[in-house]
C-alpha cells in the first residue's frame, strides 16, 4: 500500500511539470515560422494561462488572452527562452500574436 501512495504522489507531481502545446502556441508556431522564413519552428510550452478581458481593440472585440513562456526551438537555431501574447476572437480563436526574447 505505501508504494501505492508514494506512485500516486510521483505521477501527480510528474503530471504537474509536463504541459502541453495548446492551440495558442500552435498559432504563434505557425506565424513565427512565416515571419522567419523558417518552416522548423516549435515551442516547448513551460507555462501558459488564458485571462478573460473583455475589451475592444480597434474595431475587434477581444474577450480573452493568452501567455505564457517556453523555450523556441528553431532548425539551425539555437533554444531560446520566449514568452509570448496570443489575443483570441469571439470563438476563442487566435488572431495575433507577439513573441518576446525572455533572456
Amino acid at each position: 500500500m505505501r508504494n501505492f501512495v508514494l506512485f500516486l504522489v510521483l505521477l501527480i507531481s510528474m503530471s504537474s511539470v509536463l504541459a502541453s502545446s495548446t492551440e495558442a502556441s500552435k498559432f504563434v508556431e505557425n506565424r513565427y515560422a512565416k515571419v522567419i522564413g523558417n518552416p522548423k519552428v516549435s515551442i516547448n510550452v513551460k507555462k501558459e494561462h488564458t485571462v478573460e478581458y473583455q475589451q475592444k481593440v480597434g474595431d475587434q472585440i477581444v474577450p480573452a488572452i493568452t501567455y505564457g513562456y517556453g523555450d523556441m526551438k528553431a532548425k539551425k537555431m539555437k533554444k531560446t527562452r520566449v514568452s509570448y501574447i496570443v489575443l483570441l476572437d469571439q470563438d476563442c480563436k487566435p488572431f495575433w500574436s507577439f513573441v518576446v526574447p525572455s533572456k
